[in-house]
């Protein structure tokens, strides 16, 4: 959520949806960053609002997707991505083609077996992403091991693939659910 006059801080903000309480990760007077509930219905729009104190906001109605991946990324539009030995992917620190990659990823959608909202995910069982998916790396296919949330982190996603056979350059990464593709940040292949 962005705007002014917003909470200065996580354990001060609270964020309504649907009139349950998203748990707040991030808060500093102009952004608030929120999980939004998993049970909160993509089948109509929802009331979002603020608490702040006993001050409430005004209410704006929201449409949620059953999915709606987005990467993460980092200086400018390279994608939040460890090679396989652990290390960032960058332009000065490559992948190679046919290493397995980890993506960093936000909205994935519903996952099996369930976790709770503002709990961060178990190691075991893995909780993979419900709906089809799928990744390409420089619009080729690449194979998917997992997609699913991030063991214990709170609603981040991950995928881990193997890279296609591309030249080396930077290439986008797209991830796909649900029929519902990602923004297509950079990934350096050497």
């Amino acid at each position: 959520v962005f705007g002014s006059g917003l909470q200065q801080s996580a354990a001060s903000g609270k964020v309504l949806v649907n009139g349950e309480t998203a748990p707040v990760f991030f808060a500093n007077g102009t952004q608030i960053n929120a999980q939004i509930p998993y049970d909160a219905p993509t089948d109509r729009p929802v009331p979002l609002s603020l608490l702040n104190g006993s001050a409430t906001s005004n209410t704006v109605l929201v449409s949620l997707r059953q999915a709606a991946p987005g990467i993460f990324t980092a200086s400018g539009n390279h994608a939040v991505v460890e090679n396989a030995d652990y290390s960032v992917n960058s332009p000065s620190n490559p992948t190679h083609v046919g290493d397995f990659v980890t993506v960093y990823l936000t909205g994935g959608g519903s996952v099996s077996p369930a976790v709770s909202t503002g709990v961060p995910t178990p190691s075991t069982p893995l909780s993979y992403v419900s709906g089809t998916n799928s990744v390409s790396i420089g619009g080729l296919a690449a194979f998917v091991y997992f997609l699913g949330l991030t063991p214990g982190f709170e609603g981040l996603y991950q995928a881990n693939v193997q890279v296609p056979v591309l030249a080396p350059g930077d290439y986008p990464v797209v991830a796909t659910v649900g029929g519902v593709a990602s923004n297509g940040p950079l990934i350096s292949i050497r």
